[in-house]
């Protein structure tokens, strides 16, 4: 037995010497002809836009079972790193961020009912990221994960990393398949102004969801896609919202036959289905862009705090929007968009303004912010003005005292900006906030924010 081993053992090495051989060869002969293999240099390196850190060259895998990088043979491939660093100077006239208030005023979203005024020096807006690319000349990979510190966590100036995209976009001749986080690709134009939220709860809906999204090029001027996404979290901690799902004990059990309430605070069965189309202009259009889209999600809401009735209701959430671009001159371009939904949450940065949080009713919204913006063609200097509504349906809103500090009948704002670099890719930007806020309990109030930023990109 033991020869018939050793016999064995010896015919199983020779046959994994063959394979090593016949897998190096290729390779080796390549070298012999070049004198070493040769990684051509990416045209963004070339040009100074990153460094390479690493490239792979063709190779064979033996490990059935393991996740490495197979498919390489005739593709070059790139990992360019970078960033932004950033410091804001903050001054808020009355307790500017209320919706978020665990962010104390690093962003503005409404007016608050507190008239304190506060200041202070804000670095979370830095950003670092890692991007990756591969091309063979036809199929291109792209993959991003990108960082900021805007946590939830604060304490003692500790200010963890908090992932902002992760997502892989595979790219084949006019289609394009994007899997992971990124921004939401449905409303996808947003206002340039320097607050972090971006008009959040002011009539931008935007967010960074977890999402499968084709996109298609048509022709030259029209591109559509379709996405499925959700928010990476279900409700938020707000209000009482916990979903209850009743669970029937099994027959031979301990209390079997008998109905459990088990809680849980992720309501969404479902995420949303979307899609959109869009116009780029050309000739005498050139610099226009139209562009509209759609989003609806079914999903059972959690009961109202202190309800009886344990499984919620049945909510039916969706929103049609219109995007547009325009320049009007050579140096003055508009911007902006117009909503109208149901049920619009988390998903497009509204936290707690889908559902009436007293009576458990869908809201209706029609939100909307346009943009001038004026680029002198002596300076290079740019200057921005613009303004935004967010009009929940008053009537759906009807009712609601659970969350008076929370929920509002409608919140406005305008913003005018200025920003200039400085050198390279180093920047100065101005910019000053006006918020108007009449909450569900009728009370109205208006807030200033000041902002003063110097940001490096890199």
């Amino acid at each position: 037995m033991l020869k018939s081993f050793g016999m064995w053992r010896s015919a199983s090495l020779a046959l994994l010497a063959m394979v090593l051989f016949i897998g190096a060869e290729p390779v080796a002969a390549e070298e012999a002809k070049s004198g070493a293999v040769q990684v051509e240099q990416p045209a963004e390196q070339a040009e100074g836009a990153g460094r390479l850190i690493r490239a792979e060259t063709a190779g064979t895998h033996l490990c059935a079972g393991c996740l490495a990088t197979i498919y390489n043979e005739g593709s070059k491939g790139s990992i360019t790193p970078y960033g932004r660093i950033e410091l804001d100077a903050i001054y808020s006239s009355r307790n500017n961020n209320p919706l978020d208030p665990g962010q104390f005023n690093g962003y503005a979203t409404a007016a608050g009912k507190g008239n304190n005024a506060t200041a202070t020096l804000n670095p979370r807006y830095s950003v670092f990221g890692i991007r990756a690319d591969r091309t063979d000349g036809k199929h291109s990979l792209t993959g991003v994960v990108e960082v900021d510190f805007y946590g939830q966590t604060d304490n003692a100036g500790n200010l963890p990393p908090r992932l902002r995209l992760a997502f892989v976009k595979y790219t084949n001749d006019k289609t394009s398949l994007t899997a992971g986080m990124d921004w939401t690709p449905i409303m996808s134009l947003h206002p340039d102004l320097i607050d972090f939220s971006i008009m959040g709860y002011g009539g931008n809906l935007w967010q960074r969801l977890p999402q499968i999204t084709v996109r298609h090029q048509f022709n030259e001027n029209i591109e559509g896609l379709v996405t499925v996404m959700r928010f990476e979290r279900g409700l938020s901690a707000c209000c009482g919202n916990t979903q209850t799902r009743p669970t029937t004990i099994p027959s031979g059990q301990v209390g079997g036959g008998s109905t459990n309430v088990a809680p849980f605070n992720d309501p969404v069965q479902n995420p949303y289905y979307g899609g959109r189309l869009a116009y780029t202009g050309t000739g005498n259009w050139q610099g226009s862009m139209l562009a509209a889209s759609v989003g609806y999600r079914y999903y059972r809401s959690a009961p109202i705090s202190g309800s009886d009735f344990q499984s919620g209701r049945d909510i039916n959430s969706y929103l049609f929007g219109i995007e547009a671009v325009h320049p009007l001159t050579k140096n003055l371009k508009f911007s902006g968009e117009v909503a109208y939904g149901q049920a619009m949450g988390v998903e497009f940065f509204r936290f707690n303004q889908e559902l009436n949080l007293t009576t458990g009713k869908p809201v209706r919204a029609l939100v909307g912010w346009g943009q001038l913006s004026y680029a002198p063609s002596h300076s290079t200097s740019t200057f921005l003005v613009g303004y935004g509504f967010d009009n929940p349906n008053k009537s759906d809103m009807s009712g609601s005292t659970t969350a008076a500090n929370i929920q509002y009948l409608s919140n406005q704002r305008m913003y005018a900006t200025y920003v200039r670099p400085i050198w390279a890719d180093f920047y100065f930007g101005a910019e000053f906030q006006n918020l108007w806020t009449q909450w569900t309990t009728m009370e109205r109030f208006s807030g200033q924010q000041y902002n003063m930023s110097v940001w490096y990109n890199f």
